[in-house]
């Protein structure tokens, strides 16, 4: 196949099953990273290299690029989304050289692949490349905003890893930083080349693996100065987010090669997508009778891929190299993460499994040339029509939401999801049925609480939503990003059954340990009014206006008390 005419295929494929996904709005934790985040809508070169304030993500280079669009498009969606499905394209056609560098231009020693010819290579690379193009399983990395940073990261290090070989070591390193700056689990690219260049015959000057070498440790020592960590393990799970955190590490491990061949059967079938796999969705067990076939599997698995290497047979080991070493850091086997599985941490270890499939179609290929292009194109187009299906499903977390709790029926995080989204759209019964369901899978849910709370308090039950208020402010840590609007609701609930002092001391706790947040002001503010006391109340609804102009209990609150030395109104604020 022609060189040019592959690439055009190439952008096509991404252009036709991604342009759905234009249209979308910000979802999940696109309000974290995004639209709530200082980085990105008020962003500074200092605070681009600080860690995010509530999650502790350090990433520069994916920040740089969301601030970029905020500031082109004035937050709006579809410039975000547009920026994500270029990256994409260009992951693709990065994917397609770094195979045409490895399999045609320096051609590898193996008798295998010696066999074929030029074209012929070039269409198993082109395979490969097709169905990255349009596999589902990337859609939560390319139609989730925030999956940006999986794109950039497999960008420049699909980059870095073809300038490598081509011995242009300089421009080689600067990607493989630009990389670790757009996600740590780039970390992988020096055990990878290392594996990939013994099997391919091909080693490079020593002095160059030392450099890489020494780039990883200078950037691992610099998330630990800055996180404490290096890939969010020092970072406490909930059992809600990851179970597999809070078992034994022999149990961590089994349980987590069950969770590595649920990734296989999704390559391999992605009918059914979820962007949540947390409490309880994945079960985990402790003993050998439900974990022996999961790990027996794995150790054929890695064997292979091991004699694979050995035997410098180089597709298969290309192919295993990008798979198992990508997966290395986000599989919770040698380091438990903060997540039990993400579909958005597939998007660079699926190119592994690309290539395995496009090996596998060029063994048909060469016995049945018509029937394998059959094959291809009705697996490319089955794909392309699942990935158009999924996309849609991204539109706005209502749908999102209604999707995967349909997918995910045991996941207590995406049932309190969906409640929320009905709580918006005033469905209060509906959401009350989700958040039930959400906390008889698990009690602990501490969003669930929170809000299911403040739903009965809209409803008038305020001593159901007080009991649910404070369980969920106990079980919640000071660090969580919505410790600040439990609190605050907890205090205006605590205000409206008369609860002043209560309420007050609250409110003078939060605003010890969280002075930024104008909500604990104005309600501080509403407190003393009520108790007779007009110059404090006025000088914490101004202090809630510093922080927050729109504050609206706060304005009222000053209309109420009018000018500072006139006679505070009877009116209630």
């Amino acid at each position: 196949m022609k060189e040019r005419l592959c690439i055009g295929l190439l952008l096509a494929a991404v252009v036709l099953v991604y342009g759905n996904s234009l249209l979308n709005r910000f979802t999940l934790d696109d309000g974290y990273y995004i639209v709530q985040n200082p980085h990105v809508t008020n962003p500074s070169v200092q605070g681009m290299f600080a860690p995010q304030t509530f999650t502790k993500v350090f990433r520069p280079v994916t920040f740089a690029t969301f601030a970029l669009n905020w500031k082109l498009g004035s937050g709006r969606p579809f410039g975000f989304h547009l920026f994500n499905l270029a990256l994409h394209a260009a992951v693709t056609l990065l994917l397609y050289l770094l195979l045409q560098t490895i399999f045609i231009e320096s051609p590898p020693r193996d008798p295998s692949t010696q066999a074929d010819s030029s074209s012929q290579r070039n269409a198993l690379v082109f395979a490969a490349a097709l169905l990255f193009a349009v596999h589902p399983l990337h859609t939560e990395a390319v139609s989730s905003i925030v999956g940006r940073s999986e794109l950039l990261a497999a960008g420049f290090l699909f980059a870095a890893w073809i300038l490598h070989i081509r011995d242009l070591q300089i421009p080689a390193v600067i990607c493989f930083v630009l990389a670790l700056l757009s996600k740590e689990s780039s970390a992988v690219f020096l055990p990878l080349i290392l594996v990939v260049d013994y099997a391919r015959g091909q080693w490079k000057p020593r002095l160059r693996y030392v450099l890489f070498a020494g780039v990883t440790l200078l950037y691992l020592g610099l998330l630990w100065k800055l996180r404490g960590d290096f890939f969010g393990q020092g970072i406490v799970a909930s059992q809600l987010d990851n179970p597999l955190a809070a078992i034994p590490s022999q149990w961590r491990v089994l349980n987590g090669l069950r969770v590595a061949w649920k990734y296989v059967a999704l390559h391999i079938y992605p009918a059914t997508l979820s962007s949540d796999y947390s409490f309880n969705q994945i079960r985990i067990y402790l003993d050998w009778r439900h974990t022996w076939a999961a790990a027996l599997g794995a150790m054929g698995v890695v064997g292979a891929w091991l004699w694979a290497v050995w035997k410098r047979r180089i597709g298969p080991a290309v192919a295993g190299s990008m798979y198992l070493v990508g997966f290395a850091t986000t599989a919770n086997i040698l380091i438990p993460i903060r997540t039990i599985m993400g579909e958005r941490l597939a998007y660079l270890p699926s190119a592994g499994f690309c290539l395995l499939a496009a090996l596998s179609w060029n063994w048909l290929r060469n016995r049945h040339r018509m029937a394998a292009w059959v094959a291809l194109t009705a697996v490319a187009a089955a794909f392309g029509v699942r990935t158009i299906v999924r996309n849609q499903d991204w539109k706005d977390n209502f749908t999102l939401f209604s999707a995967d709790v349909r997918a995910v029926p045991g996941s207590s995080r995406i049932h309190a999801e969906l409640a929320g989204t009905y709580m918006e759209k005033q469905q209060l019964e509906m959401a009350a049925a989700e958040f039930q369901r959400s906390l008889q899978i698990y009690p602990d849910n501490v969003d669930a609480l929170s809000n299911f709370g403040l739903l009965e308090s809209w409803k008038g039950n305020d001593q159901a939503a007080g009991q649910m208020m404070e369980r969920a402010l106990a079980l919640s840590h000071r660090d969580s990003p919505d410790y600040d609007f439990m609190a605050v609701n907890l205090a205006a609930l605590l205000m409206q059954t008369d609860h002043l002092d209560g309420a007050l001391d609250l409110l003078n706790r939060e605003i010890d340990e969280s002075p930024e947040y104008a909500r604990a002001w104005s309600n501080r503010a509403v407190i003393h009014y009520k108790q007779g006391e007009p110059a404090p109340a006025r000088s914490d609804a101004q202090q809630a206006l510093r922080l927050e102009p729109d504050n609206r209990q706060a304005q009222n609150l000053l209309r109420v008390l009018g000018p500072a030395d006139g006679s505070a109104s009877q009116a209630h604020p």
